[in-house]
């Protein structure tokens, strides 16, 4: 396979509190459904291994069939049993850094929509040399992220199309039918896709930060994107560009203020004297779907767009102190918004900034809607959002704070899930109970599993009881640490398996937990200090070439959580360590992959940072990730890619490739449409760095890279992975 030997500079996400793990500019790092039972039978083998037992018995015990249709070429002579219930058929994409979108054979893909492409009435055609803030506001935005897929029934349509808003009725019509619908086949659909961040230089010939123009391009150029989606006879899909439904929410447009902190002094600004509205969603990442068809869209690393806290400090203290665990650059930021736009200015409005970091919803059915950031879900870096009904038909919320050392979060609504009333159901979001997650540790040292808890953020936690309720949303990071929370690495996207129930949690990487065991190492990050060593919920910190060095957990992990009765409001949990990423080849990178004894010989595929998941309607994670590239020191330096893994059965742990993507690009997302005959994703930052020398998608003749949505298909119409 052709290769690429020039090497792409990381993606320059400017972030205050260090949690990423490459620097722009260089090459490597900073430092070089299952049944509980059915896990805990493979835990037990494990544990036989880690107390002494021989090979030969290991091997008895825990010997793993893998059928013959997911064998590569090298060791199909070997003999396996079947798992007639795994339909992942597909042939093995190999790793590379081709210039385009590698596929597996009878795989075909399109580009759905690119940024600039117009999506609003009025919108003009995009011109790289000739970009404003008018035109960027009706066209698709910048770093397509977060990936979602909702049915458009025609009656949905007709009402729009005669009443221009979804009114009482085509409210309930939603509230009855999604649930029945999101499954299914449709012609239409709705999507929603993030903005997470602009990159001036991959934006502009000539980037200058803080200029005026390019600041309002770039402001507009976040948020995300709404867009009605069409399939073609022959299975591609197209944007619908004269929809009603299309708009966009950017770095400008006003968002409501909902829940505890709607109103509080610490949200009012001399713009907002009521605290209840904010212009602007920044740095919108991962997500997630309500079970009545809402989309939820996450603020991540908001504190990099703001500039000048020390003078909070100085005139402000009350305030900085709320934000110290995820304070923003003390003096000019680099983006140098805050000279354009004096919102972003710590020094002229301090509470501006307890506006952001929240998670977002919106109803993509209702044109009128207005976004609406749900305070009660917490303030830090959202990654992303799962959910899950519980056993007393309340909704629970998990979602992942996205930097080294930070937390897994779960939110617990006080009433209860409606079928009738969708509207209401939104409303649950603002009243409930937030918990932050412990990982205990099992009986067997090293065995990789244990048990858990969630710990209460409020007032009625003993610990927190001289907390206020707005010192807890506002500073959940500072909550969680006096609440005894495990600090993780890099928790990124959280899914809810829809067979098993079981919670599996990204864990994209740390380089910096690189302490000895039992040393008593620790690091100053994020404004605490916190212990450096490894544990057995963050197990590796070892991954150099010659063994010689600590590089921390250079190439993540995945984490699953079983919640004790499978119930949702559960407050214990087990968990275990489904996948330890790594090339499976190297025997440095210690990976682990389910319940597979031998990974090279049944062809698991190498995998590093996973960032985004997404199931398939069989309980199969599907995983994109994000800088496989530079992913340590030995075994890596090919693309991004999209790859599956069984969470159940004989072949669970079974990861392949799926998608190769594109030098230099992220892949976002994923989602499939509901008959799972399409699979689509994002690819961000293409050809990251060198934007305007190397053009994808490949054959556009706007002269620059350009972050896009693409879907993709199995030719003859099967499902995906089939």
């Amino acid at each position: 396979m052709q290769q690429n030997t020039n090497i792409q500079p990381p993606h320059p996400e400017w972030l205050a509190d260090d949690e990423i793990d490459t620097v722009p500019g260089t090459k490597h790092r900073l430092i070089e459904n299952e049944l509980f039972e059915s896990v805990l039978d493979r835990a037990m083998s494990r544990r036989r291994f880690l107390q002494g037992a021989s090979t030969g018995a290991l091997a008895a015990a825990t010997f793993v069939m893998v059928p013959n249709a997911l064998m590569p070429q090298t060791a199909s002579a070997q003999s396996y049993g079947s798992d007639r219930n795994n339909r992942l058929t597909f042939e093995t994409v190999e790793p590379g850094n081709l210039a385009d979108i590698d596929l597996p054979p009878n795989y075909a893909y399109n580009v759905v929509v690119r940024w600039g492409d117009p999506i609003l009435p009025g919108a003009p055609a995009f011109d790289v040399d000739k970009q404003t803030a008018t035109s960027q506001a009706g066209q698709f935005g910048f770093n397509a992220d977060l990936v979602l897929w909702a049915p458009l029934p025609r009656l949905v349509q007709r009402i729009i199309d005669v009443r221009g808003s979804l009114g009482g009725f085509g409210q309930r019509l939603i509230g009855l039918y999604y649930p029945y619908l999101k499954d299914r086949s449709s012609r239409s659909a709705l999507m929603i896709v993030n903005h997470e961040y602009t990159s001036g230089a991959d934006m502009f010939r000539n980037y200058i930060p803080g200029d005026q123009e390019q600041v309002g391009v770039e402001i507009e150029a976040h948020g995300f994107s709404i867009i009605q989606v069409d399939r073609m006879d022959n299975g591609e899909w197209r944007l619908a560009r004269r929809s009603r439904f299309n708009r966009r929410v950017t770095g400008s447009t006003p968002v409501v203020i909902t829940g505890p902190l709607a109103g509080h002094p610490f949200l009012q600004t001399a713009e907002d004297p009521s605290g209840t509205v904010v212009r602007g969603t920044l740095n919108n990442c991962a997500g997630g779907k309500t079970p009545w068809g809402t989309y939820l869209t996450c603020e991540e690393n908001f504190d990099q767009y703001f500039g000048y806290f020390d003078q909070t400090r100085a005139n402000e203290p009350d305030v900085a102190a709320l934000n110290e665990r995820i304070a923003p650059p003390a003096g000019a930021s680099r983006r140098k918004w805050e000279e354009v736009d004096r919102r972003f200015d710590l020094s002229s409005d301090a509470t501006e900034y307890n506006r952001f970091g929240y998670v977002v919803e919106i109803d993509p059915y209702d044109p009128t809607a207005k976004p609406k950031k749900r305070t009660a879900l917490g303030r830090f870096k959202h990654e992303g959002v799962g959910l899950r009904v519980t056993a007393d038909n309340r909704i629970a919320v998990y979602s992942g704070d996205d930097a080294r050392f930070e937390y897994v979060y779960k939110f617990v609504s006080k009433g209860t899930v409606s079928r009738i009333n969708r509207k209401a159901n939104s409303d649950l979001f603002d009243d409930g109970t937030l918990y932050v997650a412990r990982f205990d540790t099992g009986a067997v040292a090293g065995d990789e599993m244990g048990t858990g808890e969630w710990l209460e953020l409020s007032t009625n936690n003993p610990a927190l009881a001289d907390w206020t309720e707005a010192e807890i949303l506002i500073n959940t990071r500072g909550a969680a640490d006096v609440a005894g929370a495990t600090p993780m690495d890099r928790p990124e996207d959280i899914e809810v398996n829809p067979v098993s129930g079981s919670v599996f949690v990204a864990l994209t990487n740390n380089s910096r937990r690189d302490g000895v065991v039992g040393s008593g190492a620790t690091r100053i990050v994020n404004g605490r200090e916190v212990s450096s060593e490894p544990n057995e919920s963050n197990p590796r910190n070892n991954t150099s070439g010659d063994g010689s060095k600590l590089n921390g957990n250079q190439h993540g992990h995945i984490v699953e959580i079983k919640e004790d009765g499978n119930d949702a409001g559960a407050l214990t949990f087990k968990w275990n360590i489904l996948v330890k990423c790594g090339d499976p080849a190297v025997a440095e990178h210690d990976t682990r992959f389910g319940n597979i004894i031998d990974p090279v010989a049944v062809g698991v595929s190498p995998i590093a940072d996973p960032d985004n998941l997404v199931h398939d309607s069989d309980g199969n994670l599907w995983i994109s990730t994000d800088g496989q590239f530079f992913s340590g020191s030995v075994g890596f330096g090919q693309n991004d890619g999209v790859f599956v893994v069984p969470t159940a059965g004989p072949g669970r742990g079974l990861l392949r490739q799926f998608l190769s993507g594109v030098p230099g690009g992220e892949i976002c997302g994923p989602e499939f449409s509901g008959d799972e005959r399409a699979f689509f994703c994002a690819i961000q930052h293409p050809n990251d760095g060198q934007a305007f020398d190397k053009i994808w998608p490949i054959g556009d003749r706007d002269g620059v890279s350009k972050p896009s949505l693409i879907a993709v298909r199995e030719v003859s119409g099967k499902r995906i992975g089939s």
